[in-house]
């Protein structure tokens, strides 16, 4: 197969104009959700902004994006989930200049002086923030505040809670953050960093127990996923997705999932919220655990489809419940950049001479500090406590049995083929994906096509979902000498889209479809290679989603319909070396012009200030780039009266200074192509010197005008 790629170098001079913007001062603005418009100038309480909007935008923060504060003269409604990164410190308040707007009627939904939120939505706190006389208002049962690290949330005695039903929100502050609470009543105040809570401030006694800002009861045999899952009572059914009606939609923010009777894990799941989630059989001062009978615990458990495969794809921590092993060998996979806990007070039962086992993928990690279990392994960080159980003997009956389970190679042919068969050969092919081979590929390898293979979706969408493997898997329909394209093909059936949530690569392989146009899709965090030796008899769409990347042959470009805003490369002759160096860097920052959303290495991080373009310039926030390339906050000073931002590490000092023709590098002068300026109260420096200047060289600065993405590799 070959591994040659073209990053459209003709496009890398137009990286030269990119630059970047730091801080500035101080101001105040006044917000009206009904009143307000954002054409107004926001500087009085009759001319007020009606939404927060961006630091770049035409709304209120677009005002106070360096600090200041912020006056609700009716109403501050946050209508989705929304991060505040101000560049100073920030008060909301509802009385200023004299004049106290705050009006707690009625009751249900107070007039004005009030903050409040979408049901369900959290607001991210990244730079320091001051809640002080004001209403703050919870409409719903999962309304949250989350500090982040670095930051303080500081709630004055004069801020009144109210609420419309029984839950008021939820607060987490997290490792490294700070939250000072001086007045109100609160669903749950939880988390790593430092919390300080007035004598006056009530925390609900439900929800003291750590968590997300959340909570939610499952029990496979008495719930239900019309139900909704907030109490022993009225538990969900199933784990679902975070946009279904399983019990994972309610916790699509992280949280705490209680098994009140049984959870069941009923085929290979990915587990994928934004926020850490603990499961637990002890909650709100009940035990739900019973490990009568030994052969099938009552309640409190949680078990899975016998040879299924449980992908933890976010932070989990399991707590005081049972764990518990059913037939055929499960498993639970780490996935990279996920952490996984097991606490002591875990159960570990089994009805078979073997336990769970655990692997973890590189990136990931494992803290297991309970439980017993038939093996932990993998390339991630693995840290085993004194309490946990790992078994040799069964170690060692996993790995003798493990090429027989998960072959490195496993044959598929619809016609011909049976689940039952292990897919070690083309007249031994199972049939299908779900139960034949993703069942056998838990660690990759190579998926041999030797006849019809069909992919078929299911729900509105007409998905199929690829679960996350712990590597790369490769499609081809040529192996050992046998070439079965003559009377094989891969087809994802009209109108249904294949997602690709793994690292995944199709070489000498025939892709066929009907009349209706089919679908693939890359999400975030995955890699799509086509090779020159795939031919496409039909038409397909592929949607590379952000943060995800497709490397993709001349053509097959010219067979696909390709849409979305990952990164796209192009296989061509001459730069085999490329690509080896690409896949092996540590350090790759994805920005577009426009969007508050970047990527580390193709995980979503929020900007303080979109990327913009000014007089053919591309301008980027100074901060995310230089802590993506080893720049700490702390190493990030702004010198007003010399007007000089000076960025500092152990490797590197670079000195800007605003309108002058060179900046210095470990004292050093370097030419700039563009100097640094100020625009709307806002510094922009020159990013191709200064990435130069962290470590990234030109060849590894790639701008992609189609989607206006700026690649940076280091």
């Amino acid at each position: 197969m070959k591994k040659i790629i073209s990053f459209l170098l003709i496009t890398l001079l137009a990286v030269s104009m990119l630059s970047i913007a730091i801080f500035a001062s101080d101001d105040v603005v006044y917000i009206s959700y009904n009143k307000g418009i954002n054409s107004y100038d926001g500087l009085t309480d009759s001319t007020p902004k009606k939404s927060l909007g961006t630091a770049n935008g035409n709304g209120a923060f677009g005002v106070i994006a360096n600090g200041g504060t912020m006056v609700i003269s009716e109403k501050l409604y946050f209508g989705d989930n929304y991060t505040w990164y101000a560049n100073g410190d920030t008060t909301i308040t509802a009385n200023y200049g004299g004049k106290d707007y705050k009006n707690t009627s009625p009751a249900n939904n107070p007039a004005s002086g009030v903050l409040k939120i979408k049901p369900g939505c959290a607001i991210t706190v990244k730079s320091n923030l001051t809640l002080d006389d004001m209403i703050l208002f919870s409409e719903g049962t999962k309304d949250t505040i989350i500090v982040t690290n670095g930051a303080t949330l500081t709630i004055t005695d004069s801020v009144i809670t109210m609420t419309k039903s029984t839950y008021n929100f939820n607060i987490v502050v997290e490792k490294g953050a700070k939250a000072v609470i001086n007045a109100g009543t609160y669903s749950s105040v939880t988390g790593d960093g430092e919390i300080i809570l007035d004598s006056d401030v009530t925390v609900s006694k439900q929800s003291l127990m750590e968590n997300n800002g959340t909570y939610a009861y499952i029990s496979y045999n008495s719930g239900k996923n019309t139900n909704d899952g907030l109490s022993e009572a009225t538990p969900k059914q199933g784990l679902g997705s975070v946009d279904g009606t399983g019990v994972i939609g309610i916790l699509k923010n992280g949280g705490t999932l209680v098994i009140s009777g049984k959870m069941y894990v009923g085929s290979s799941y990915t587990l994928n919220t934004k926020g850490k989630i603990t499961i637990t059989a002890n909650y709100g001062g009940k035990d739900y655990k019973n490990t009568e009978p030994a052969s099938n615990p009552a309640s409190g458990v949680m078990k899975m489809k016998p040879a299924s495969t449980f992908t933890v794809a976010s932070d989990l921590t399991l707590d005081d419940m049972i764990l518990f092993q059913e037939n055929a060998q499960c498993t639970i996979i780490v996935a990279n950049g996920a952490t996984f806990t097991v606490n002591e007070n875990v159960i570990a039962m089994s009805n078979k001479e073997h336990f769970m086992r655990v692997i973890v993928a590189k990136g990931g990690k494992a803290v297991i500090n309970g439980g017993t279990f038939s093996s932990v392994s993998g390339e991630g960080e693995i840290i085993i406590g004194e309490k946990a159980t790992v078994l040799g003997e069964a170690e060692e009956i996993v790995k003798e049995e493990a090429p027989k389970r998960e072959p490195i190679v496993c044959f598929i042919d619809y016609q011909n083929g049976d689940n039952a068969n292990m897919g070690e050969s083309a007249s031994n092919a199972v049939k299908s994906y779900s139960d034949g081979v993703f069942k056998r590929m838990v660690f990759g390898g190579t998926v041999v096509v030797s006849g019809e293979s069909y992919i078929a979706g299911s729900g509105t969408n007409k998905e199929y979902t690829m679960p996350i493997l712990v590597k790369p898997v490769t499609f081809t329909s040529v192996y050992g000498g046998n070439d079965y394209r003559s009377s094989a093909n891969f087809k994802v059936n009209g109108g249904n889209t294949l997602v690709i949530s793994s690292d995944v690569t199709f070489d000498n392989i025939v892709f066929s479809s009907d009349e209706e146009q089919a679908s693939i899709r890359v999400t975030n965090g995955a890699t799509l290679t086509i090779t020159d030796t795939v031919s496409f008899e039909g038409g397909y769409k592929l949607t590379v989603d952000k943060g995800a990347i497709a490397l993709i042959s001349k053509e097959a470009q010219s067979k696909l319909t390709i849409t979305g805003e990952g990164t796209l490369i192009t296989y061509n002759e001459g730069y085999g070396d490329i690509i080896n160096h690409y896949f092996g860097t540590n350090t790759m920052v994805e920005l577009t012009i426009g969007s508050e959303t970047a990527y580390i290495n193709g995980k979503a991080h929020t900007l303080d200030a979109a990327p913009i373009n000014r007089n053919n310039r591309t301008m980027l926030p100074v901060r995310f780039l230089a802590n993506a390339f080893g720049i700490e906050n702390d190493g990030i000073k702004w010198d007003a009266a010399t007007r000089t931002a000076t960025l500092t590490n152990s490797n590197v000092t670079i000195v800007v200074t605003i309108d002058a023709p060179t900046m210095t590098v470990n004292g050093q002068s370097v030419a700039l192509d563009s100097p640094a300026i100020i625009e709307s109260n806002r510094t922009y420096l020159p990013v191709r010197a200064i990435a130069n200047a962290l470590g990234v060289s030109n060849d590894n600065i790639v701008w992609d005008g189609t989607t206006s993405t700026a690649t940076l590799i280091k």
